[in-house]
């Protein structure tokens, strides 16, 4: 998915990595196995740790994939999610406490998002366009976080190794950062080797868990193009004129201005 469409930014910075799936994943990395759906595996070298294992893994990612999540910010909320990927194509369904079911699409050969909630007959859209907005280096903005931008962003101090995870081989990494304002932000990953998506991951700030999500069920199965498809009964109204920047600061269908 492309860096352009900001309402994702929007539901990464609520849920950070919930939304990551294979459509980050660059095609050149895709094997002839995860083109006809056969079962798909990293290459492992259990003897390797830290940034020298991620570099050594060999993913295949599948060209469609389905994952719910549940996702529990400290204080605050807890949220549901179901994720589609198909290709490039996107949807995410997402319960929102006392707003409902807010669905967001991406599709691809269109170039366009939608968003809208369920039950309701109006929506709002926008095109594919460039954001100066900075979310980071972990490509947030993209919704996704793969093995590759966490080896690229913390190539020295990286922790890496293979754990196992509900009785499946997995990939753990931890990552610091500190901004000198918020202070230190530890990250852990625990990503499936079959899929190459984190199962469960965890955020800390300063040591207190902030933020967590746990991937409760996933498959790989093919899905159907018409989830791809907005709805013919909501009427959705096309902002992709407006400054995705501003935009950016939105986080309700109802804070948006007329165009």
């Amino acid at each position: 998915m492309k860096k352009t469409k900001w309402l994702l930014v929007i539901f990464v910075v609520l849920s950070v990595f919930m939304l990551a799936g294979c459509s980050g994943s660059n095609d050149s990395d895709k094997s002839d196995e995860s083109q006809t759906g056969a079962e798909k595996s990293a290459t492992l070298d259990e003897n390797l740790s830290g940034a020298a294992l991620l570099s050594s893994l060999n993913f295949s990612y599948p060209n469609s994939l389905k994952m719910t999540t549940t996702t529990s910010v400290a204080g605050s909320f807890d949220t549901t999610s179901t994720t589609y990927t198909k290709n490039d194509n996107f949807r995410m369904e997402m319960e929102m406490p006392d707003v409902g079911k807010q669905i967001t699409i991406y599709n691809a050969a269109e170039g366009m998002t939608y968003q809208y909630t369920e039950g309701q007959t109006t929506g709002f859209s926008f095109k594919d366009q460039e954001t100066t907005t900075d979310l980071g280096d972990l490509n947030l903005d993209e919704g996704v976080t793969s093995i590759d931008d966490i080896a690229d962003v913390f190539p020295e101090n990286v922790v890496a190794r293979v754990e196992t995870l509900n009785g499946e081989k997995v990939i753990y990494i931890e990552t610091s950062e500190n901004d000198g304002q918020n202070g230190t932000i530890d990250t852990r990953m625990w990503f499936s080797t079959r899929y190459g998506v984190p199962l469960k991951t965890e955020i800390l700030s300063n040591g207190t868990l902030t933020m967590s999500s746990v991937v409760t069920d996933i498959s790989d199965g093919d899905i159907a193009d018409s989830q791809f498809t907005p709805p013919s009964n909501v009427v959705f109204t096309d902002y992709s004129s407006m400054n995705m920047d501003d935009l950016s600061n939105l986080t309700d269908i109802t804070d948006i201005p007329e165009p």
